[in-house]
């Protein structure tokens, strides 16, 4: 539900350099795992320990279950059910195809957030994606269409959010070049938050909200913190 180019000999031409650099950037991951940099094993580990995950997962879901999982724990807009979708759609994926191409840019860009967030204490990981699983799965159960909302683009694109935020609140030489490096990558995925009649199969309002979560995790880092403590305060006698 990621990629959503055209065909013909200009996109090949016009992809060639970024994919030289999407090439570069998977090199850095496993350059990273292999290091002998304890904490930064450690921060691929997260996102190898996180694909293997939604991998099993998802294999389980299409190939055994008939997308039952999909069924039972996407996000259902407005349905009591569809609010177990919020932490578990991220793991669910469509079919093969639709897991695949969401794998590449999941890997690439919890790296670059990991990067900046360890160079540039610019949040924790963790925290970050809560904060998009949250604002971006319940937004989408709110207002999204009538469907069952499976995937981890909205994960996705509210990285692409962070990364873009932080190279505008917080600008160095890092967060800039990180900013324009996903821009370069990423940006033409951006029309993908548009409702397309189209591609009706894709969810741009898992992409929108998802968007919208990272742009909340780059400017406001401390919004989780702020959302326990008003839940505590609602749930204390």
């Amino acid at each position: 539900m990621f990629f959503c180019g055209q065909d013909g000999s200009d996109r090949v031409i016009n992809i060639k350099p970024q994919s030289l650099l999407l090439t570069l950037l998977i090199v850095g991951v496993l350059v990273s795992f292999f290091s002998g940099n304890l904490t930064s094993k450690i921060d691929v580990e997260v996102l190898r320990d996180s694909i293997i995950l939604t991998w099993l997962v998802s294999l389980v879901n299409i190939l055994i279950l008939n997308n039952g999982l999909g069924r039972l724990l996407g996000i259902r807009p407005r349905s009591l059910i569809g609010l177990l979708g919020i932490v578990f759609s991220p793991l669910l994926h469509r079919d093969i195809g639709h897991l695949i191409a969401n794998t590449v840019p999941f890997l690439v860009l919890g790296w670059l957030v990991l990067l900046q967030s360890r160079f540039e204490n610019g949040g924790d990981f963790y925290v970050i994606t809560a904060i998009i699983v949250l604002i971006g799965g319940f937004g989408t159960w709110l207002l999204g269409r009538d469907a069952i909302h499976i995937g981890a683009s909205g994960l996705i694109f509210g990285y692409i959010g962070f990364l873009l935020a932080q190279g505008y609140v917080g600008p160095t030489a890092l967060t800039l070049g990180l900013a324009l490096i996903v821009f370069m990558l990423y940006g033409s995925q951006l029309w993908g938050m548009i409702p397309s009649a189209s591609e009706e199969r894709i969810s741009w309002e898992g992409h929108l909200f998802g968007f919208v979560g990272g742009i909340v995790a780059g400017v406001y880092p401390e919004f989780l913190t702020m959302l326990g403590t008003a839940i505590n305060n609602l749930i204390q006698p």
